[in-house]
């Protein structure tokens, strides 16, 4: 997970045809960096369907929707095998089930359906709008906040650490700790030592759940079975990983992102708050329209897909966000249009398709009644305009709100 290094490469590989080039550093990009939603749609508007950026020691980049599903349901060629975190013990770290292909994935991902069914993540819901409420408190007579460091960051990031069992004082450090391990401009080592920074945290944990089991998805996962025995202590921290790397980013920028696209928009802000059993489907269309997470593939054989001759060893970056603007998925793809049926690509598809996203849809859910029931009509902070980031994943690093 090294490929910000922000280098350009000298030289095109010879068989990325001149007209599939287009010069995109998914890290620094200046349109990226201003509105990463509006940058995702001018990639579908400008750039080939299938292109290779020279950027980040070059890699091919996917922007449609079906060449997207194509790839994801043809891990054969398209793997994820390489995805690792650091090497612990000499060992590199699996990041579980992400980084396994089919048909091993579905043993590493049985055991999380579960305690992250719908119906197993329902009984969060009262913790979820006592968390919500307390947060509300603490800046509504303000006027004002930074919805980022006040509301979006400690709610799901806590609900998460009482769900995996982890300590819920760090929450700070924990965050940075995620924002750093998918951040588009840290080098190589840097990130080396952040993966090893998080892994030793999680060992302390599965230790001392080895030790005594408590109510939370760590224990849960440690008496499983794999193929016919539990996880092996470095499998236990694969899981763990993925789980931190998953609880503590995507759900923040979701709220974030949608609560920018609501303080921008006040007529749909005001529809929402008069008919609140809107929100299901609005928060579907908030999710498309600010999709987050894009995933990276190796080729491991020569392989022509959708007209674009891929080499052994490419590497191959699915732009998720930019799939939710692709104007052949989603009739006039930059209108928020509810009751959409199409389905969204911000949780991915196929084999390795988000398993949290119940989780995610249910805090969402009852963190916008909450939202909307007790905050008036709220808008951006024209003095403090709100501030993005690339990388691995669209992220939201300030949003000053006023009311």
């Amino acid at each position: 997970m090294d490929a910000f290094n922000g280098q350009k490469l000298d030289k095109i590989p010879a068989h990325v045809p001149p007209e599939l080039v287009y010069e995109y550093d998914n890290a620094r990009d200046p349109r990226l960096l201003q509105d990463p939603h509006a940058r995702m749609r001018s990639l579908i508007l400008e750039a080939p369907p299938i292109f290779f950026t020279p950027y980040n020691g070059g890699s091919w980049v996917v922007t449609r929707k079906k060449a997207i599903v194509d790839i994801t349901m043809n891990p054969e060629v398209f793997s994820n095998a390489f995805i690792s975190g650091a090497k612990d013990s000499q060992q590199s770290l699996s990041l579980l089930p992400i980084s396994v292909d089919p048909p091993k994935h579905t043993a590493y991902r049985a055991p999380l359906n579960q305690p992250l069914s719908a119906k197993s993540v329902a009984g969060l819901e009262s913790a979820i709008r006592a968390m919500t409420n307390e947060l509300i408190d603490k800046v509504l007579a303000a006027g004002r906040c930074d919805f980022l460091s006040d509301i979006a960051e400690p709610l799901p990031v806590t609900l998460f650490m009482k769900l995996a069992g982890m300590p819920t004082d760090r929450l700070a450090e924990f965050r940075h700790l995620a924002t750093q391990a998918t951040s588009s401009t840290v080098d190589h080592a840097t990130r080396e030592g952040v993966f090893k920074r998080i892994a030793g945290i999680l060992a302390e944990v599965i230790k001392a759940r080895q030790e005594k089991r408590e109510e939370d998805l760590i224990s849960h996962l440690l008496d499983v079975n794999i193929n016919g025995q539990n996880p092996t202590f470095q499998e236990m921290l694969g899981y763990s990983i993925t789980l931190f790397l998953g609880g503590l980013e995507t759900v923040v920028n979701a709220l974030s992102f949608g609560v920018l696209r609501l303080a921008r928009d006040q007529e749909l802000q005001a529809k929402l708050r008069a008919d609140p059993s809107l929100l299901p489907g609005a928060i579907e269309e908030l999710l498309r329209l600010h999709g987050i997470a894009s995933t990276v593939r190796q080729v491991t054989r020569d392989e022509v897909c959708h007209g674009v001759q891929f080499k052994k060893g490419d590497t191959v970056s699915l732009l998720l966000p930019a799939a939710n603007y692709d104007d052949a998925a989603f009739p006039n793809p930059e209108q928020f249009i509810l009751g959409r049926t199409e389905q969204h690509q911000t949780f991915n598809t196929g084999p390795h398709r988000c398993v949290g996203l119940n989780l995610a849809r249910l805090e969402m859910k009852v963190f916008y009644q909450e939202w909307l029931k007790r905050v008036p009509s709220f808008r951006l902070d024209s003095q403090s305009p709100p501030r993005f980031m690339g990388g691995f994943n669209l992220a939201v690093t300030s949003l000053p709100l006023v009311w």
